[in-house]
């Protein structure tokens, strides 16, 4: 008796083709955390084609294992997936707790032990905080927004609650990493959350009223302004990161920032 040859991988475009198609999440609930399923079992010669595969999150994927959803209300909501009406993804509690954190942006790193009810700014464009943490009756709350290049909002974090644009050209959470891609092979944002305390922004980009400031593995630059910070571990006490401003903009509080940039227009 010979044994059961191993199932093929899913190709890599179908995949994204099926994300795309679901609103990337959860066509009952939108969570972005799923798994791919085969309205028509592979064991029962289901195949790997987009019409066939849908996203489920693990627990309404194990409730059709079990029979406990039915394929018919699958199918129903593979037609009209929860996320693609919407702008945004439902939110996704990220677990950050404690008093310290942890954000590489690139080649840099910073590092820091808030007191209680301490707050740290650690990216903030023309006076608008993007990248800060706080301490909340002990519990650490991340708030986080990224931008596509046209300055539309692309992954938000409000108070540890993650939210993504649906209408992306792809979106995949793989593991503990969200990339948002706007082409292929083009990386807009990649962030990947390892909880309690640490978060790594491997691309990104903050923007706010006509200013950019963007994250690659290189390090953090205000593209055609010829300004940089790369590498360093930036440790101690500080209430603000990076500040970046243009000259229409009146900035306070550069004194205890690392770096402040202000851009000549």
């Amino acid at each position: 008796m010979s044994a059961r040859e191993p199932r093929p991988a899913i190709p890599e475009d179908v995949k994204r083709e099926v994300r795309e198609r679901c609103g990337f999440g959860c066509v009952l609930c939108g969570a972005p955390i799923y798994q791919y399923d085969h309205m028509h079992e592979w064991s029962k010669g289901g195949a790997h084609e987009p019409d066939n595969l849908t996203l489920l999150c693990a627990s309404h994927h194990e409730e059709k294992t079990k029979n406990l959803l039915p394929i018919e209300r699958v199918r129903r909501a593979n037609g009209n997936p929860f996320n693609r009406p919407k702008v945004e993804s439902p939110a996704h509690v990220l677990h950050y707790y404690g008093d310290s954190f942890e954000v590489f942006m690139g080649s840099t790193q910073f590092t820091q032990r808030l007191g209680l009810a301490g707050v740290c700014t650690l990216v903030e464009v023309n006076s608008e905080p993007l990248l800060s943490f706080r301490i909340d009756q002990g519990g650490l709350l991340v708030s986080l927004k990224l931008c596509g290049r046209d300055g539309s909002p692309l992954v938000t974090i409000v108070d540890n609650e993650l939210t993504y644009a649906t209408a992306s050209w792809d979106v995949q959470f793989k593991g503990r990493a969200l990339t948002v891609r706007e082409g292929k092979g083009k990386i807009r944002a990649r962030l990947a959350f390892d909880p309690p305390r640490r978060l790594n922004l491997q691309r990104a980009l903050f923007a706010h009223d006509g200013l950019q400031v963007e994250v690659d593995p290189n390090g953090i630059h205000v593209p055609d302004h010829n300004i940089h910070l790369g590498g360093g571990l930036w440790d101690g006490f500080y209430t603000k990161g990076v500040v970046a401003y243009d000259k229409r903009h009146k900035v306070d509080g550069c004194e205890g920032a690392f770096l402040c940039m202000p851009v000549d227009e």
